[in-house]
């Protein structure tokens, strides 16, 4: 199979979403499919888009602004229906994948649907112990997808926002929680985002909109917003990278 890292259906699939474009999304993904109905990475793009298209359209209902912010908090209820429906096609990903065989396409499938599996259970079900163990399932399956072909360069968004995640654990609980291969170092979530969001694939956006928060924190005000201004402006049918800008704005 060729290499995912082409310009097509399945890259403006990922850009749609960002735009806040749900119906987008899912029609790029089912023209694909009706060429590759086989390939396990449109079943794993399309679980995603359908997660994470909804969970961004209710963060504005919590006191944060992030991903990260979400997975600390109270979390964020979703309906049974819609559950049993990215659960399926999780499933489908995985059945279609098989097993780790070197397979670029598959590698990357899987890795997906573990950070999926991994926020679901943080976001919705607030089970941190089974969420973690995805979390440690996606980074191995990252480092496997950069033995295999070093310009994976998505691995480093799945690497990097892991370490954020555990960065952002308060200490005296930090010493309970664990995933093998990270240590909540932030200098390495941001280098690991920053590189995916220069020459990552699926996850550039993500990996930009991830460094604006990095930077944020880190008092690096003027870096963010250089980054959220031309995500806004490439992105102008999401209403909360505009929202968040004109915030930044405000704070310079």
């Amino acid at each position: 199979m060729a290499s995912p890292f082409v310009e097509g259906p399945l890259r403006e699939s990922m850009r749609h979403l960002f735009n806040s474009d749900l119906e987008s999304s899912e029609r790029a993904i089912a023209s694909y499919e009706r060429e590759l109905p086989n390939d396990p990475l449109a079943s794993a793009l399309l679980a995603a888009v359908r997660f994470y298209h909804y969970v961004s359209l209710r963060i504005p209902e919590r006191d944060t602004r992030s991903i990260v912010g979400v997975l600390l908090g109270p979390g964020i209820a979703m309906p049974q229906s819609m559950q049993k429906q990215i659960g399926s096609t999780l499933r489908r990903a995985t059945e279609l994948a098989g097993a780790p065989n070197g397979n670029l396409n598959s590698i990357l499938a899987q890795c997906i649907v573990e950070s999926v599996n991994r926020d679901g259970l943080a976001i919705v079900s607030k089970r941190w112990g089974p969420s973690l163990a995805h979390a440690e399932r996606a980074q191995v399956l990252a480092r496997r997808m950069l033995d295999l072909d070093p310009l994976a360069h998505d691995a480093y968004f799945v690497l990097g926002s892991t370490e954020y995640l555990l960065s952002r654990i308060p200490g005296p609980v930090r010493g309970f929680i664990s995933v093998r291969g990270a240590s909540g170092d932030r200098k390495k979530a941001i280098a690991f985002c920053q590189t995916a969001a220069k020459s990552g694939w699926f996850f550039k956006e993500f990996a930009l909109r991830t460094l604006v928060n990095l930077y944020v924190e880190d008092e690096r005000l003027q870096e963010a917003e250089k980054l959220l201004s031309a995500l806004t402006e490439e992105f102008p049918g999401n209403p909360m990278l505009r929202a968040d800008w004109l915030g930044l704005k405000a704070r310079l």
